[in-house]
C-alpha cells in the first residue's frame, strides 16, 4: 500500500514547486486582506491560513484555510495540496501520496468535519485529458442526486467524456491503496467525490489570469503599486512557511495592514439628503379613530371568509358594508395602517398605532374581543379527523377551519398587544386589558384537550406573550392531567415529507418566555417535565433541544444571569435528575459549536435594541466550570453516568478533571464487581488510545495527563479474559488501531490480538466458554474468525453441524466466521474432509453457503447434496464478485430455486465485466422477479434498470419478450431519468390498437350504466402500470422506429383510435391522452415549429379535448421548478406562447391558436401571481 508520507515538501513535483506553492498560499492572504472569498467553501471571511498543518494533525498539510460566519461563529475549512504539475495516473507515486493524506483527513473527524469542510488538489497546468475528465467526475459527484446516478452517469459512454470512466478507475485504485489495500464502499467514495476538489491556479508566472484577478482585488485598496503589495505577500508567506505557521489578521505586518485599509469616505449628512418632510395622518383624531382601534385587536380578515366577516363584524358592532365604507376611504390614505391584498386585509404597524389609539378602547369593547377570541381560537382543527400520513392534504379533503388563519393569527396577535401595552387602554378599569388576556388563555387552555393544543400549535409562541404567567400555569397543568395532552401530541409526530410535529408552537413559546430572567427557571422544569413525556423522534425541534439551546454558555438564549441560569439547572437537577443528566452533558465544552439560537419574543420588547449575543470569556468558563463540577457530582458512582463522562475527559475544566479522575480511583468503583466496572475501563482504554494514536495533533491531551489516566485505568482492568478482550470484537476495526501509518500492519496486529485472546479463553474455559463469549460482544463473526485458527477437533465437533441450523443470530455468525477462517487456511482439503454423513442437507447447504461463491462450491453442492442441491441455492449470499469465471451455470441454478434477484445481481456483475449475456436467461431472471419471494431489500433497481438497457440494445432480443419485461417494470423506468419502456412507447406510437387497450385499462366506459365495482388487486396493479405508461408517454403517433415522422402514419393512427374509442365509449380521455404527448411533435420540415399535419388535427373543429390536453400535458411538463419571485420565466414562457400563437394562426390554425393563447395569458396570471405573493408588506 501507499504508505503515509511527509506531503509538505512541492519539490515532489518537479522544478519550480515552492515558488508556486509561496504564490498559492499568498493569494488566500490577500483575499483575506481584501474581503475576498476562498473557493469551494461559503463565502465568509477568511480568519487563518495555516502553512503547513502537519503540525497541527493535517496530512493534507501544505495549506488550510479557515473562514468564520460573522454571525453564528460556525467555521469552515479548505484543506489544500500543492503542487505545481502532476500526473492523474495510477503509475502516479505523487497522485497516490497526495490520495493517501486527502483519505487520512477525510477519514478523521477531530480534523475534518464532513459536509463542511472540502480538500483541494491545487495545481498549476494539467493536461487536457486529466484536467476535463477528473473535473467532470468531481462535478458529477456534486451534482448527481445519489451514488447510483453518479455511476449511471459515468457508465454512460454517449453521455460522459472518453476517458473518465479511466480516470475513475485512477482515483478508485489510490483510495484503495490509501485505505489499508481493501476496498472502499461506493458510498464511502461518493462521499469523498462530493468533498474532494481540483483547483487550477496559473500562478508561478508574470501574465497569469488568477494574478491578473489578485493585482484587480489588490487595487481596490493599492492602486499606484498593486504589484509591489503582491510581493510583500509573497515575501511574508515564504517567511512564515519556514515556520510552520498560522497567519491572521492580527499578525500580518503593519506595513502591508497599511496597504488595506478602508479610505475614509464622507457622506452627505442626513437632514441635508431628505427632502421637505411629508405631512403625517393624526389617527388618533381620525373620524373613525375608534373602529380602528378596534381593528388594530383583529389584525387581520380574509373578506372572502364569512366567518371572518363575521368577527369583524361582531367586534367593530356596525355591518361590514358599513365598515368596507370606512375601511376603502383610510386605505386610499397616503400613509394608511391598512393595506389589501388578494382579499386580505392586514393592519400594518399595529403596536405603534395601540399606543395612539388604545384609549378609545372602553370595558365592553376588550369583554366583546374577549367572548370573540375565545369562540374563533377554540375552534377544533378538522385536520385532526385525519390519519396522520394524510394531513398534509388536508385542503383536498375539504377539512379547513372556518375562519381564517389571517384572522386566528391576528387575534392571538391581539392579545399579546393589548397584554404587553396594557397601559395603553387609560379609559379601561384597572386591570382590565391583563384580565382579558388570562381569561382568554385559561379558558382556551384549562383541561383542554390534544386536538385544542394541537389546533393552537401554531399561535402558541404569541398567546404566550399575552400573558406569561397564566400560560405557563395551563402548560404545568396539563402535564398533570391524566391522559396529557402532550403524550398523544408526541405520538401524532409524522416523519418525512407528509408528517408534522404538533408540539413546536408550544417549544417556541416557552424558548421566547426564557428571555426574561422572571420566568427562566419556571419554563426550564416545563422543558425538562415535557422533556420525561417526549418518546423521541426524527424532528429536531425537541424539549431537550430547546433546554440546551437556552442555556448553551457561550450564546444564551436568556438576558438571566449567570447566577440565574445554574439556579434553572440545579432545579430541573433536583426535579428531573435522567433529564438534567442529560442536559449538563450537552452543556459541556466541544458539544454545540453552531447554534441557530431560540424563538425570540415579537410584541414584549424584553430584548434591548442594544443587547449583543455572546458572552465574556469569564462567563464562559463560570458557566462550563460550574456544568462540569455538577456533571461529576450527578455522576455519583453511576458506571453508566461515569462512562459517558469519561468521554468528554479532553473538555473538561482542570478541577473537574481531578475530580473525575478521583471518583474514578476511588475504593468504591475498585471494588465493584468486575463486570459492573467493564463499562468504565473499556471507555478509559478507547479514550487513551485514540489520544496515544494521535498524539501529535492539536487536539490530543497531553502525555503526564494520559498518562494518569492510564494508570486509573491499570487499577480497573478486568482480570478475566472473558471481560479483558470484550473490547476487541466490536466490528470497528479502525477504532482499534494503536497509531497512524500502514493500516494493513494495523489489522494485521489486530487479528493476532483477537487470535491470541480467544485462544486465552479457549484454554481457560474450552469451546463452551468461547461461545459464551461470542454470545457477549457484538460481533461473533470476528470471534468464529479468530476460533478458526485453533487446530483442535472439540471445536469442530462442537460447533459443526449442530450451529449451522441454529435458530441464535449470535452462533450462526459464529460458525460462518469460523467456517470462512478455516477455508482460508486450509482449502477445499479440510471441507472434503470433514465428516458430514449425520448432517442434514440443510446443513451442508448451510455451510457450502459461508464459504465462497465458487464454480468449486457450486460442483460440491451439487456433488454433495444431489436431488437436494436446493439447500444450497436457497441459502447462499451469491456475491458474484467472489466468482472469477462463467457465472450463466449459477445464474441458472439461481433461476430454477427461486432466486431471481440474486440472478439479476450476477447478471449485472457479468455486463459490469463486458462478459457475453444470455439473452433469454436475463430475460426470464427479470420477470420471474417481481413475484419472487425473496426479501424487499434484495431488489436492486440500478442493476434491473441496466439490464433492460442491454436488452433493448441487443437486437437479437425477442420482441414480445422485451414487451415482457418492460411491462413488468413500468414504475422502475419511468422514475429513472436515464431509462423508458421504449418498446411500449413506440408500440403507443405505432399501434393504435395497443392505445386503446391501454385506454381501456385505466378509464370507464361512458357506456357502462353499472356503478364502478372494488377491482381486484392484480387488475388495480395493471391499471396503475397502463396509468404510468401513459402519463410518461413522450412518443408521438406518427414516430418511427429510426425516429422520422410519417405523417400518413401519424393520420392513419388517429383515425383508427377516433374510431376504436368511439366505439367501446372512451374517445374524449382517448384525445385527452393524445393532445398531451402532441407536445412532443417535433418541428415541420418548412419551418413552422409543430408538424403542419399535428397542428391540422389539434385545429379540427371537433378536437376540443385533444386541444385541452394539449393546454394541460405543456402545463405539467414544466414540472417542479424554482419560483423566481421576479415572475420571469413566466412572462418568457408568455411571450413564447403567444409568439407560437401566431405563427400557427398565420398558418391557418386558429382554433389551434386560441389555445396557445389561453396558454400565454395563464402564464401571464401566474407571474402577476407571484410578484404579488412576493412583494413586501410594507411597500403597500
Amino acid at each position: 500500500m501507499v504508505k503515509k508520507k511527509n506531503l509538505s515538501n512541492p519539490f515532489s513535483t518537479g522544478g519550480g514547486g515552492v515558488h508556486f506553492e509561496a504564490h498559492v498560499q499568498a493569494s488566500f492572504v490577500a483575499l483575506m486582506l481584501t474581503g475576498g472569498h476562498a473557493p469551494c467553501i461559503p463565502c465568509w471571511p477568511i480568519v487563518e491560513i495555516k502553512l503547513q498543518g502537519k503540525i497541527d494533525g493535517f496530512n493534507t498539510d501544505d495549506l488550510v484555510v479557515v473562514v468564520e460566519n460573522l454571525n453564528s461563529n460556525e467555521r469552515r475549512k479548505l484543506l489544500g495540496q500543492i503542487k505545481h504539475s502532476i500526473a492523474i495516473t495510477q503509475g502516479s507515486t505523487v497522485f497516490g501520496e497526495v490520495m493517501q493524506a486527502a483519505w487520512n483527513d477525510f477519514k478523521n473527524p477531530k480534523v475534518f468535519s464532513r459536509d463542511k469542510d472540502i480538500i483541494a488538489l491545487i495545481t498549476g497546468p494539467l493536461s487536457m485529458t486529466d484536467a476535463h475528465n477528473v473535473q467532470w467526475l468531481l462535478n458529477q459527484a456534486r451534482h448527481t442526486k445519489d451514488v447510483d446516478e453518479f455511476f449511471r452517469n459515468v457508465q454512460q459512454a454517449n453521455f460522459s467524456p472518453p476517458k473518465s470512466a479511466e480516470k475513475l478507475e485512477v482515483i478508485q485504485h489510490h483510495l484503495k491503496a490509501a485505505n489499508g489495500g481493501n476496498d472502499v464502499s461506493r458510498d464511502e467514495f461518493y462521499d469523498f467525490l462530493n468533498h474532494f476538489h481540483l483547483l487550477g491556479y496559473d500562478l508561478g508566472n508574470e501574465f497569469g489570469v488568477v494574478l491578473s484577478l489578485l493585482h484587480s482585488h489588490i487595487s481596490q485598496f493599492q492602486q499606484q503599486s498593486p504589484q509591489w503589495v503582491w510581493s510583500r505577500a509573497v515575501d511574508i508567506v515564504q517567511t512564515w512557511n519556514q515556520d510552520a505557521g498560522t497567519i491572521t489578521l492580527s499578525k500580518i505586518p503593519d506595513d502591508l495592514l497599511d496597504a488595506f485599509k478602508q479610505k475614509v469616505v464622507t457622506e452627505m449628512p442626513e437632514e441635508f439628503k431628505a427632502g421637505k418632510e411629508k405631512s403625517k395622518t393624526d389617527w388618533s383624531k381620525h373620524p373613525d379613530a375608534t373602529y380602528l382601534a378596534l381593528a388594530v385587536l383583529i389584525g387581520s380578515w380574509n373578506e372572502k371568509s364569512e366567518c371572518d366577516l363575521e368577527a369583524i363584524t361582531q367586534l367593530l358592532g356596525i355591518s361590514y358594508d358599513e365598515w368596507l365604507k370606512k375601511a376603502r376611504e383610510i386605505l386610499h390614505c397616503p400613509d394608511s395602517p391598512l393595506s389589501l391584498r388578494n382579499g386580505i386585509w392586514k393592519v400594518t404597524n399595529r403596536a405603534e398605532l395601540w399606543s395612539l389609539l388604545g384609549s378609545r378602547i372602553l370595558d365592553q369593547n376588550l369583554d366583546t374581543f374577549k367572548s370573540l377570541a375565545i369562540s374563533v381560537l377554540k375552534e377544533l382543527d378538522p385536520t385532526f379527523e385525519l390519519p396522520a400520513e394524510e394531513r398534509y392534504a388536508a385542503s383536498i379533503h375539504g377539512k379547513t377551519m372556518k375562519c381564517s388563519h389571517v384572522l386566528r393569527k391576528g387575534i392571538a396577535e391581539g392579545l399579546a398587544i393589548l397584554g404587553s401595552q396594557q397601559e395603553a387602554c387609560d379609559n379601561c378599569s384597572q386591570g382590565q386589558a391583563e384580565a382579558t388576556c388570562v381569561l382568554v388563555i385559561g379558558e382556551l387552555l384549562t383541561d383542554a384537550d390534544w386536538v385544542l393544543w394541537g389546533s393552537l400549535n401554531g399561535l402558541l409562541p404569541i398567546l404566550a406573550e399575552a400573558d406569561p404567567g397564566e400560560l405557563l400555569d395551563v402548560v404545568e397543568k396539563a402535564m398533570r392531567l391524566t391522559p396529557c395532552p402532550f403524550d398523544e401530541l408526541f405520538s401524532q409526530e409524522g416523519s418525512g415529507i407528509t408528517g408534522g410535529n404538533y408540539l413546536t408552537g408550544l417549544l417556541w413559546a416557552l424558548e421566547g418566555l426564557a428571555w426574561d430572567e422572571q420566568y427562566l427557571v419556571r419554563v426550564c422544569v416545563a422543558l425538562s417535565e415535557l422533556a420525561s413525556h417526549d418518546p423521541g423522534g426524527q424532528w429536531a425541534n425537541r424539549p431537550e433541544n430547546s433546554l440546551a439551546t437556552i442555556l448553551l454558555p457561550w450564546l444564551p438564549q436568556t438576558l438571566a444571569s449567570v447566577d440565574k441560569r445554574k439556579v434553572a439547572v440545579r432545579a430541573i437537577l433536583r426535579e428531573w435528575p435522567d433529564i438534567a443528566w442529560n442536559l449538563i452533558i450537552q452543556l459541556l465544552p466541544g458539544q454545540h459549536q453552531t447554534s441557530s439560537g431560540s424563538h425570540k419574543p415579537t410584541w414584549r420588547k424584553i430584548i434591548p435594541n442594544d443587547w449583543e449575543k455572546g458572552v465574556t470569556h469569564e462567563e464562559y468558563w463560570q458557566q462550563v466550570s460550574f456544568y462540569a463540577e455538577l456533571a461529576v457530582t450527578a455522576a455519583g458512582q453511576d458506571t453508566g453516568r461515569l462512562s459517558a463522562l469519561i468521554d468528554h475527559f479532553d473538555n473538561l475544566p482542570e478541577p473537574a478533571f481531578d475530580r473525575l479522575l478521583q471518583v474514578l480511583a476511588s475504593k468504591p468503583i475498585s471494588k465493584l464487581p468486575e463486570e459492573q466496572r467493564l463499562s468504565i475501563w473499556d471507555h478509559l482504554t478507547k479514550f487513551t488510545s485514540k489520544h496515544r494514536r494521535f498524539s501529535d495533533a492539536k487536539w490530543a491531551m497531553p502525555d503526564e495527563l494520559i498518562t494518569r489516566i492510564e494508570h486509573v485505568a491499570e487499577q480497573l482492568a478486568p482480570t478475566n479474559p472473558f471481560n479483558l478482550y470484550q473490547h476487541l470484537f466490536t466490528g470497528r476495526d479502525f477504532d482499534l488501531y494503536e497509531e497512524n501509518g500502514d493500516w494493513e500492519e494495523q489489522r494485521k496486529k489486530l487479528v493476532t490480538r483477537r487470535e491470541t485472546a480467544v485462544l486465552e479463553i479457549f484454554h481457560q474455559d474450552g469451546v463452551d466458554g468461547v461461545i459464551r463469549f461470542a454470545e457477549s460482544v457484538s460481533s461473533s463473526g470476528q470471534v468464529g474468525q479468530a476460533l478458526g485458527v485453533i487446530v483442535d477437533s472439540v471445536v469442530e465437533r462442537t460447533l459443526l453441524p449442530s450451529f449451522l441450523d441454529s435458530p441464535d443470530n449470535k452462533r450462526k455468525a459464529l460458525v460462518s466466521g469460523f467456517i470462512w477462517r478455516r477455508y482460508h487456511l486450509k482449502g477445499w482439503e479440510w471441507c472434503d474432509d470433514l465428516d458430514k454423513s449425520g448432517w442434514t442437507p440443510e446443513q451442508i447447504g448451510q455451510f457450502l453457503a459461508y464459504v465462497p461463491f465458487t464454480k468449486e462450491t457450486w460442483e460440491r453442492a451439487s456433488e454433495w447434496l444431489q436431488a437436494q442441491e436446493y439447500e444450497y441455492w436457497i441459502r447462499t449470499g451469491a456475491n458474484a464478485y467472489q466468482a472469477d469465471g462463467d457465472l450463466a451455470d449459477a445464474i441458472e441454478r439461481l433461476i430454477e430455486y427461486g432466486r431471481p434477484h440474486a440472478a439479476i445481481d450476477c447478471l449485472d456483475r457479468m455486463r459490469h465485466a463486458k462478459r457475453p449475456i444470455d439473452s433469454s436467461q436475463c430475460v426470464r431472471a427479470l420477470l420471474a422477479a417481481p413475484s419472487s419471494s425473496e426479501p424487499s431489500y434484495v431488489m436492486d433497481g440500478y442493476h434491473i434498470v441496466e439490464l433492460i438497457k442491454y436488452l433493448q440494445a441487443e437486437p437479437s432480443v425477442n420482441e414480445d419478450d422485451l414487451f415482457r419485461v418492460e411491462w413488468a417494470y413500468v414504475p422502475m423506468l419511468v422514475r429513472d431519468k436515464d431509462a423508458a419502456p421504449q418498446l411500449l412507447e413506440s408500440r403507443l406510437a405505432n399501434d393504435p390498437e395497443f392505445f386503446c387497450e391501454i385506454i381501456r385499462l385505466i378509464y370507464r366506459s361512458k357506456k357502462e350504466e353499472q356503478p364502478p365495482r372494488e377491482l381486484a388487486e392484480e387488475s388495480k396493479t395493471i391499471a396503475t402500470n397502463a396509468w404510468r405508461l401513459l402519463h410518461e408517454w413522450k412518443t408521438p403517433p406518427g414516430t418511427q422506429q429510426d425516429e422520422t415522422f410519417s405523417e400518413e402514419r401519424f393520420t392513419e393512427w388517429l383515425q383508427r383510435v377516433k374510431e376504436a374509442c368511439t366505439e367501446s365509449g372512451h374517445l374524449e380521455v382517448a384525445l385527452i391522452n393524445i393532445g398531451e404527448v402532441l407536445i412532443h411533435t417535433p418541428p415541420d420540415p418548412d419551418g413552422l415549429w409543430i408538424r403542419r399535419v399535428v397542428a391540422a388535427a389539434l385545429n379540427d373543429r371537433e378536437a376540443d379535448d385533444m386541444r385541452d390536453g394539449y393546454s394541460t400535458g405543456t402545463y405539467n411538463s414544466r414540472g417542479v421548478h424554482w419560483v423566481d419571485p421576479t415572475g420571469k420565466p413566466e412572462r418568457e414562457l408568455a411571450d413564447q406562447f403567444r409568439n407560437k400563437a401566431e405563427d400557427i394562426e398565420n398558418a391557418g390554425f386558429q382554433r389551434f391558436a386560441v389555445t396557445l393563447r389561453v396558454l400565454a395569458d395563464g402564464y401571464d396570471r401566474e407571474a402577476k401571481r407571484i410578484i404579488d405573493n412576493h412583494k413586501d408588506p410594507d411597500d403597500d
